[in-house]
């Protein structure tokens, strides 16, 4: 399962012990274990007008190229990939581990199929929109071979045919690995005839995913195009990926409710609310009502559960046709003029003139406006923070026994005059990643400048993270706590996160001013862990100070203390780095 190409080949004569052959196009024709899965069903898509023979060579290939691509799912072996193998299928092991978490729910939660089952379900849902952003959306939205094949006389129907299999392949073998374990498991804990059901329920709920998966990107691809439309899949890819990150910290926070009794949650719920707009709890319902026997919430549940089947069958042919006829959207160049906004404006204006340094502060914030792949990595290690927030308030919470004093644990919670120091949790991973870059060699043209100066590149390089990403977040957040405590406390508390935030960041820009920023193509395993975790340690350190002084100092002191720390540290800012010593691409070209 783990590799459903696996094929015993003889070694190539340069290869080692160690280095299987690559699989060549013929032989994954010949001996791939999804195409013979495929020829099962090929008397059904014959009859419903799919050229078999030219299905099977587009599927067949479409596999075989995304074995030979070496940036195909890197980051799950590490960067340590066999030539010609899928990462992909290399990598479920990681899923199938991940998926041992589920038992603890499945287990604890037995008389609770919305919670236990359920739990299970969302957090599979959340692996399968995360991997969609690593994965599938480079198949779904590939445009490469649309004008081929519509040449090679290739009906709409068997290209659409072809492009389904070829997604099916990956939600299968995910599937496969992430559900397996739950569904043994509930076997084992909640009984045979439940076992059945959620097998069966899970199945459902794989299909709803991928039908959710292909509607989204068919409304978007319909409405926007240009640049325009490449920002708003990069938007949703993020959005993804953050809301994954709050999914590794629902284990823990669950388990806090329970174990202080916040919530009694090894009984049956009653229908809520949150249940209608999180619809991987609707495919609980079957199980919910065979075991309470009542309509509230197993029946109600249900009824959305079949909703979602029927309106997924129905959508998802035009949601595919008008996918498959809208791809050529993304070759489209952009013509759309880059908008400088207030707050980008602004911020420019308190950046130092001379030295071209305004120049910088642009070029740089333009090229972090652009690099998606930039963003998917260090937003969510921001939104990580926010995450944090509530981890650290769920145990407080959990502790109290009524509903008003529940009400008072939040209103008079630390966590609120702390909350803005979370923020500059992602800090470190946005300074580091600022080496990496879609197009190094672009910044071969600053080789070329005699004397050029790289302590103003570098320097506002990462001005840009702490201006764009970091101080925007730490408001935000900030003004959020208006609900909790008074509008001067608030401003204190911000001030002390921008300080300590600019702080940070100055001293992680020096621990790794060693790179030349936007000089390096990621690839897997290239990260310096050591660098980093020197790095949180540092923010720790300095955010925990903060905390303190925020908790047991009087607002007014600490209102003076964060404007001395914000504008000391932008002080340091525009005199730091001043004797950086990187190399730029193309520079030993020069010597």
């Amino acid at each position: 399962m783990m590799n459903l190409f696996k094929k015993k080949n003889e070694l190539d004569d340069g290869s080692t012990p160690n280095e299987p052959a690559p699989d060549t196009p013929d032989e994954l024709l010949s001996n791939s274990r999804w195409l013979k899965f495929f020829d099962l069903f090929k008397g059904f898509l014959t009859r419903v007008g799919v050229d078999y023979p030219q299905f099977r060579l587009i599927v067949g290939y479409k596999l075989y190229m995304d074995a030979v691509d070496p940036s195909f799912m890197s980051t799950l072996d590490n960067g340590r990939r066999r030539a010609g193998k899928n990462a992909f299928f290399r990598g479920l092991w990681v899923y199938a581990l991940v998926s041992l978490i589920l038992i603890m729910f499945i287990g604890q939660f037995p008389k609770n199929p919305v919670v236990g089952l359920g739990t299970a379900m969302l957090f599979y849902t959340f692996m399968y929109m995360t991997v969609l952003v690593q994965a599938f959306s480079g198949s779904l939205l590939d445009v490469r071979d649309v004008g081929i094949l519509e040449t090679r006389g290739v009906s709409e129907k068997t290209r659409s045919a072809a492009q389904t299999a070829h997604i099916l392949v990956y939600v299968l073998s995910l599937f496969i690995a992430m559900m397996t374990v739950p569904i043994v498991s509930s076997f084992f804990f909640m009984g045979i005839p439940d076992g059945v059901i959620f097998l069966v329920s899970s199945v459902v709920l794989m299909l709803v995913n991928y039908v959710v998966s292909i509607g989204l990107y068919a409304v978007v691809l319909h409405f926007f195009r240009g640049e325009r439309l490449k920002n708003i899949l990069s938007m949703i890819q993020i959005i993804i990926i953050v809301l994954s990150v709050f999914m590794y910290q629902l284990p823990n926070i669950m388990t806090q409710l329970s174990a202080h009794g916040g919530l009694n949650m090894n009984r049956p719920m009653q229908f809520a609310w949150f249940m209608a707009l999180i619809y991987p709890f609707w495919f609980t319902g079957p199980n919910a009502w065979l075991q309470t026997q009542q309509f509230n919430a197993g029946g109600i549940l249900t009824i959305l559960m079949l909703a979602a089947m029927i309106i997924s069958y129905f959508v998802y042919a035009p949601a595919m046709r008008r996918l498959t006829n809208n791809l050529s959207k993304l070759s489209e160049s952009g013509e759309e003029p880059v908008h400088s906004g207030i707050f980008f404006r602004t911020m420019r204006r308190l950046v130092p003139q001379d030295k071209d340094q305004r120049t910088f502060f642009t070029l740089s914030w333009r090229m972090m406006q652009a690099d998606g792949d930039y963003k998917m990595r260090v937003y969510p290690q921001m939104a990580i923070g926010i995450v944090m927030i509530i981890v650290v308030l769920v145990p407080t919470i959990s502790n109290s026994g009524k509903q008003a004093d529940i009400l008072s644990v939040i209103q008079n919670n630390f966590v609120w005059s702390v909350a803005p120091l979370f923020c500059t949790i992602g800090i470190v991973t946005a300074i580091y990643f600022l080496r990496f870059s879609k197009n190094p060699s672009a910044m071969k043209l600053f080789a070329t400048i005699p004397a050029f100066n790289k302590s103003v590149l570098y320097r506002e390089a990462v001005r840009t993270v702490f201006v764009r990403l970091a101080a925007p977040l730490i408001i935000i957040v900030g003004l959020l706590t208006l609900f909790f405590l008074p509008p001067w406390k608030v401003l204190a508390n911000i001030l002390v996160g921008l300080g300590l935030g600019l702080l940070i960041t100055i001293i992680n820009g020096a621990l790794m001013q060693g790179t030349a920023p936007y000089s390096t193509v990621f690839q897997a395993g290239q990260v310096n862990s050591g660098a980093t975790l020197g790095g949180v340690l540092i923010a720790m350190a300095v955010a925990t100070i903060g905390g303190f002084a925020i908790v047991f100092l009087p607002w007014w002191l600490t209102l003076i203390i964060g404007l001395i720390l914000l504008v000391g540290s932008w002080f340091i800012l525009n005199h730091s780095y001043n004797n950086v010593h990187f190399t730029l691409p193309g520079e030993t070209d020069f010597e």
